[in-house]
């Protein structure tokens, strides 16, 4: 279970000069799908190692029922997932943030992310700014990140929300 400050409210956009964090919806399945399937191969280790998800045979359908899932936990406040958007004035889908509840005490929240890769900031700028939003926003100082911060090997595993 997430843990927030007392009055915390769940930021429904996060606006920084390099993109755009937006709250995901069922209205933006297609872009989405579209660029899952685009960059399949690295969201098999987003997770869990070699993960099967996105499967070959991942379908829109599936994807829709996932982003339905995702906005219930959203307004649940049991786990967030956030779109990565270009901070243009007509963004471009750039990838997804995830944070869910850990099983393990200690984690305040685990994090997950994925970009394009066309998306013009590098990994380590992305997870730099979205630890620093975490810390002062949420009140999260040390976020975890499976499988980036250390092996997949030595984390206990991923149990939220499988």
């Amino acid at each position: 279970m997430l843990h927030f400050p007392k009055g915390f409210r769940v930021p429904k956009a996060y606006r920084h000069p390099h993109f755009l964090l937006l709250p995901t919806t069922p209205s933006q399945a297609v872009v989405e799908f579209v660029a899952i399937l685009r960059e399949r191969d690295q969201l098999h280790q987003l997770f869990r190692p070699d993960d099967v998800w996105p499967s070959a045979n991942f379908s829109l359908s599936q994807h829709e029922a996932d982003l339905e899932w995702q906005h219930a936990e959203f307004l649940a406040k049991r786990s967030f997932a956030y779109g990565l958007w270009s901070p243009d004035r007509e963004p471009r889908f750039w990838g997804g943030v995830y944070l869910y509840p850990s099983v393990l005490p200690e984690v305040q929240v685990e994090l997950f992310f994925w970009k394009v890769a066309e998306a013009p900031l590098t990994d380590s700028e992305l997870e730099a700014e979205l630890r620093t939003w975490l810390g002062k926003v949420w009140r999260w100082s040390e976020p975890r990140l499976p499988g980036r911060d250390g092996p997949w090997a030595e984390w206990p595993g991923v149990t939220y929300p499988w």
